[in-house]
């Protein structure tokens, strides 16, 4: 077993916490800062549990108020996402390595696309952490890697998943969805390791109609994303 560690574990929604919760009994709950927090113990080591809230705005603020506050280890950011790729199946997972702004654009005054000025143009998980993940998932359901993007917009019309693949490639950007950047420059600036799991809700590089495969779908992808996380043999 490894060292006892403290983990904070944040999800945007409460079908994602809740699948989460679920996965552990006797969790305590308080509150703080406007959030509720739900922890709980298992092999020494404490959990974090948390929502981010929806958006890059509500995810930096409350990532950083449990960063500055539990002082965790490891920071776990898990959930949903839409698949950017045609051979992306609802339900498959994203494990990312690269997490990139979908939606700045700064390129006037000399920055990269999705650079925001003065910081990174993009953020990296933990190479072990995301490492150890990628293999627990690969074991459970089919999993991809590249990167995560960002956006405050919910991508679902083909011409925007055109946007995503003109400005960063047709293949770098796995999955799309609204907090995971927030989550990276929080962890980088507290120099805590982090990692993005997330399980496919929808997939809008099929076209349209996945805002609706959304709706149906959030539940049981939720699910996925939190089996992964608790098959992680890191703190069990």
């Amino acid at each position: 077993m490894s060292e006892p560690k403290t983990i904070a574990v944040l999800a945007a929604m409460q079908e994602e916490l809740d699948a989460i919760l679920n996965l552990f009994e006797n969790c305590a709950k308080t509150g703080f800062c406007g959030m509720q927090i739900y922890t709980a113990e298992l092999n020494s080591h404490r959990f974090i549990f948390a929502l981010s809230g929806v958006g890059r705005a509500n995810t930096a603020i409350n990532s950083a108020l449990i960063a500055r506050e539990y002082k965790p280890d490891i920071m776990l950011n898990v959930g949903s996402a839409g698949g950017l790729q045609k051979e992306q199946k609802i339900l498959d997972v994203v494990i990312p390595n690269e997490i990139v702004a979908l939606d700045v654009d700064l390129t006037a005054l000399g920055f990269e696309y999705g650079q925001v000025m003065g910081e990174n143009s993009s953020y990296f998980a933990d190479r072990e952490l995301r490492a150890k993940l990628f293999g627990i998932s690969k074991g459970i359901v089919t999993t991809h890697g590249g990167a995560v993007g960002s956006s405050e917009a919910f991508i679902c019309k083909p011409e925007q998943v055109a946007e995503v693949h003109r400005r960063f490639g047709e293949n770098r950007v796995s999955c799309v969805e609204m907090e995971a950047f927030s989550i990276a420059v929080t962890c980088t600036r507290f120099n805590i390791p982090f990692a993005i799991i997330r399980s496919l809700s929808d997939v809008p590089a099929h076209g349209e109609g996945n805002e609706l495969a959304f709706n149906e779908f959030l539940k049981e992808a939720s699910h996925n994303a939190a089996k992964i996380f608790r098959s992680y043999d890191g703190f069990l």
